[in-house]
């Protein structure tokens, strides 16, 4: 059983090493978007990828190690929780377990309030590019035509400037 815990404790140890990584990423990301930074932001979204990689390869091994500890108390994989681990652990693996518990939920809240600030960041970006195009191309939001008997009518064609337009 000691080698089980060990086991364990080595992955979530590695995820909350990951998860540490992705959470400075997402700091940089923040930066990189408010600073329009696109090579900067490139290179943390391809750092992102392999990270994420590592992550599913680390989540495969705690998987094997929920398995392996269901099959020794004969329940079900999807019925185990971090406390069938503790129950059976030592004082050493307990605290582990619990010091890694508490410091991954911390950083998985960090992550999920930092990627609400980044999308949000990223709405605003999108916004403000789709202002400029519409301003330069002049194009104004189509508005509904009816015709005489309140069906749809066709709208008259718009005139563009500036890209559309020969000079």
């Amino acid at each position: 059983m000691q080698t089980l815990l060990d086991a364990f404790c080595a992955v979530l140890t590695a995820e909350r090493d990951v998860h540490r990584e992705l959470l400075r990423l997402s700091e940089a990301k923040k930066v990189a978007i408010t600073e329009n930074n696109l090579s900067d932001l490139d290179g943390i979204v391809k750092q992102e990828q392999i990270l994420l990689t590592r992550l599913n390869e680390e989540e495969r091994k705690r998987r094997d190690c929920v398995n392996a500890l269901a099959a020794r108390l004969g329940q079900r994989a999807a019925d185990i929780v971090l406390q069938d681990f503790l129950n059976v652990s030592d004082v050493r693996h307990a605290e582990q377990l619990n010091a890694l518990y508490t410091e991954l939920t911390d950083l998985l809240d960090r992550q999920v309030r930092l990627n609400e600030i980044n999308r949000k960041l990223i709405e605003s970006r999108l916004e403000y590019i789709h202002y400029t195009l519409d301003a330069v191309s002049q194009r104004q939001s189509p508005s509904r035509l009816y015709g005489v008997d309140g069906a749809d009518a066709p709208a008259p064609a718009r005139k563009n400037n500036i890209i559309d337009q020969k000079v």
